[in-house]
This record gives C-alpha cells, structure tokens and sequence, in this order.
C-alpha cells in the first residue's frame, strides 16, 4: 500500500514538470519551422541603373543615350509571389521625319523627354531555388500598371524655338524580366528586361502627319538595366 501511495505521490508530482516542458518543446519546433521556411514573408528591394530603346514617332538615334535609374521595393506574399512597387527616374531622346502644322515635311525633328515614372506590379518567381543555400539564383516576371509624368521638349527643323509641353500622369502597363544572384543571404546582382507600352502618343510630342490626317500610335520603349538586390528579412 505505501508503495502504490509513492507511486501516486510521484506522478502528481511528475505531471507539472511534464506539462511546463511541453510548450517550450512546441515553441521551439515552431520557430525552427518559420526559420526553415522557404516562403516566408520577406521585404526585399533592388536598384539598377541602364539603357532605353525608344520606339514612337521620333525614333531615330540621337547623340544622346536614352536612360533610367530605377528603385524596386518588393513584399512576398506566398510561395514565389510578390507585390512590387517600382520608380523610375529616366531621359528618353530620339529624332525622324514628320509633316508640320503646315502639312511640310520636314527632317531631324529632334525630342527630349524627362520622366517620372511610377507602377505597381505582380512578380513571380518562375523557377525553384532552396531558402537554405547560401547562394541563390532567381527568374522572376512582373506586370503591372502606373503612371508616368514627363516634361518633353521637341525642336523642329524648320522652327528657331523649341516646342515645350508638361505631360500629368499618363497611364501604361509595364512587364519585366529579371534575374537575380545573391551571392550573400542579403546581397545580390540583378540584370532585367524591361517593356514600357504608354497609353499616350505624346511621349515625343508628335503624331505623324499626312495631308489632313494624323496617325497617332502609342508610345513604347524597352529597357536593359542592372544593379543591386538586397533582401530585408
């Protein structure tokens, strides 16, 4: 009987100690299960710099190069997707051929545009890669919409004066390409693709004019850039 009494005493006992040992047993687990996680939420941002091909009205090549400087601030939201918000800060030049306001054909009509540029998009990671490397490799595209702003100054041929012209936010849709390299868990390379198709034919000032009639497209240019990822954890 004293021993069937020890034995209960014991296991009265024994049962707090078990029951305080268990949650720091699950706590455990489970931030060692949101540290392997390999879609977990993360912020991450890039900056990048590079070249634009303009394709419009005045197309033409100009001594000037056409550039952006770009800055990205991704949020992952599940497995290989995120919300990106992008600026961009660029010049675009070109030049070509066009009827006037007096129905003249005139030649090197050159034009400069300063823009802003502002878009949201959906990026996904296209292929697969482990959380865990040290060194990892990513290809992402992205789509979206914005708004770009731009002050445009055309110069005529056939006029001494420059036409100036402020363009307010203008909607365009944006898609991208990119790959990236982090050669650190925080730091990495990015090379990108970019396609800028603008709702507007008035990103070099000019539609091109036959006789009475104007044929107006829209604007597009593409991009090549390059520059620098981190990843805010």
């Amino acid at each position: 009987m004293k021993k069937l009494v020890l034995l209960l005493l014991l296991c009265a006992f024994s049962l707090p100690l078990l029951a305080q040992r268990k949650p720091n047993f699950n706590t455990i687990d489970r931030k060692a299960g949101l540290y392997n996680n390999a879609y977990k939420k993360t912020y991450s941002a890039s900056f990048t710099y590079g070249v634009l091909v303009f394709h419009g009205d005045l197309s033409g090549k100009t001594e000037n190069q056409s550039t952006t400087k770009n800055i990205t601030i991704n949020k992952q939201i599940n497995a290989g997707l995120s919300l990106s918000a992008k600026a961009s800060f660029g010049e675009l030049y070109g030049q070509g051929d066009i009827y006037n306001s007096y129905n003249n054909f005139t030649t090197n009509n050159v034009f400069s545009n300063s823009f802003l540029a502002t878009s949201i998009m959906v990026k996904k990671q296209v292929n697969r890669t482990k959380e865990s490397n040290s060194k990892v490799f990513k290809v992402n595209v992205a789509a979206g919409v914005g708004a770009i702003s731009s002050e445009v100054n055309l110069y005529p041929d056939h006029l001494s004066a420059r036409n100036r012209n402020i363009n307010k936010k203008k909607p365009y849709t944006h898609l991208v390409l990119d790959f990236e390299y982090f050669f650190t868990p925080h730091i990495g390379l990015i090379i990108a693709s970019e396609l800028s198709y603008c709702f507007t034919d008035e990103i070099d000032l000019h539609g091109v004019r036959i006789g009475p009639k104007t044929l107006t497209k829209m604007d597009l240019f593409t991009g090549y850039t390059a520059g620098i990822c981190i990843k805010l954890e």
